[in-house]
């Protein structure tokens, strides 16, 4: 029992390490816009766009995605992104021009549009029903810890060696990663005995049109739309924001978003821990509709002490109600169609990831006001949360009496 606790802790691991590399190679662009767009010549319209360019690539590719980690397993597929994460972040690097650098980050987000099922599978094989609230908050901590990560040692890296090796050092890291995972990673449940079960089969056009249908799994795809949109926005502007209206170095700038991203860190597994005893409905709403207002208010505010309580607030809602969504995902579909409506999910996600940049840069660039800026950011969550009222979850109860001796193998 301890060593299938331990090796299911290991995947984890694997999987969590792919996200936030991922993160990493998506977010080292943010604290350098203000330098690297002066060195290309871009305006900040163009500069949202490297990051709308990657979230194409990861867009379009979560379907995709997510069959082939039904059809071939978790490992391989994470693996596989580790390869192509590393390889194409190296090239942004040396992208000649602008042009050039938009299509390495479309081909990098495809190679981390897979990552996230990858994930939810992988939870939901290792671990029981009542234990992936705590899993899939260990999970999401990834990404948080990469805004942090990167707000703390790209914008040094920036000024001691110029904005490209940023994009060097991200591109690294997920090649050694691959080293790693090739030889700790392994399936619970191995390829072949899902065949067996009946839990790989081809996707079909019936099974699609189920997935669409199913009301749950659209709102949760609705409510994550907004959240998402919110924090990839902040994410992206919130640098500049404290640059340019806060007239704060690059550097304090980075240290002050990397307390939005501990913040963001050490909620997600409380908030995950809380999904297994609380009503997850009301835990997203009040995230959701709470996040609005505290958006409203950082943009109006010119007071930097008051920026040391914000910032944290920020990124305890802006990423709390991501292990909630991800376990209510778990709750709604057949495990032989996991990956497949996981990325769903996360496509609808993303969207809101790939437009609220280019957006919230084109009101910038058409109001010269970060006022607006953040009000843009703060209408999709708390219209999200308020979306989600209209979900319909089992009781407790009734999940726990569910669970099979499959979902009890770890405890």
């Amino acid at each position: 029992m301890k060593n299938k606790l331990k090796l299911a802790f290991v995947a984890l691991f694997i999987a969590w390490l792919a996200y936030l590399l991922s993160y990493v190679s998506r977010m080292s662009w943010t604290p350098i816009i203000p330098v690297a767009s002066e060195d290309m010549g871009i305006n900040a319209a163009q500069a949202g766009s490297y990051m709308t360019a990657f979230y194409i690539g990861y867009v379009i590719t979560q379907i995709p995605g997510g069959f082939l980690v039904d059809k071939y397993g978790y490992r391989k597929v994470l693996l596989s992104c580790f390869t192509m994460l590393g390889i194409f972040t190296l090239l942004t690097g040396f992208a000649p021009n602008f042009e050039l650098g938009m299509a390495t980050r479309v081909i990098t987000g495809m190679g981390a549009g897979a990552i996230f099922s990858a994930g939810i599978v992988l939870i939901n094989d290792w671990f029981p029903e009542n234990k992936r609230g705590l899993a899939n908050g260990l999970f999401m901590t990834s990404t948080s810890l990469a805004v942090s990560l990167v707000n703390l040692y790209v914008p040094t890296v920036a000024n001691g060696f110029g904005w490209r090796y940023a994009f060097y050092i991200g591109g690294i890291l997920p090649l050694i990663a691959l080293v790693i995972g090739f030889f700790v990673l392994k399936e619970f449940t191995p390829i072949s005995q899902k065949k067996k079960e009946g839990q790989i089969n081809k996707v079909s056009g019936s099974d699609m049109l189920s997935l669409l249908k199913n009301k749950n799994l659209m709102l949760v795809g609705i409510a994550g739309f907004g959240g998402q949109w919110a924090t990839t926005a902040i994410a992206t502007w919130a640098n500049s924001y404290l640059n340019k209206s806060l007239h704060l170095s690059l550097v304090q700038a980075g240290l002050l978003m990397s307390i939005f991203g501990f913040a963001a860190l050490l909620s997600k597994p409380i908030t995950g821990i809380l999904s297994d005893y609380v009503n997850r409905k009301a835990l997203t709403v009040g995230i959701l509709v709470l996040l609005g207002p505290v958006l409203v208010w950082f943009g109006i505010n010119k007071n930097l002490p008051l920026v040391y309580l914000l910032i944290p607030l920020m990124g305890i809602l802006g990423y709390a109600f991501y292990p909630v969504l991800n376990t209510i995902i778990g709750q709604s579909v057949e495990k032989r169609l996991l990956g497949t409506a996981s990325g769903l999910v996360n496509m609808i996600w993303q969207l809101g990831a790939m437009i609220s940049p280019l957006a919230v840069g084109a009101v910038i660039d058409a109001t010269g006001s970060y006022f607006y800026c953040f009000a843009t950011m703060a209408v999709a969550p708390f219209l999200g949360g308020l979306v989600f009222l209209f979900i319909k979850l089992e009781k407790k109860a009734a999940v726990h009496k569910q669970n099979t001796e499959e979902d009890t193998l770890i405890s």
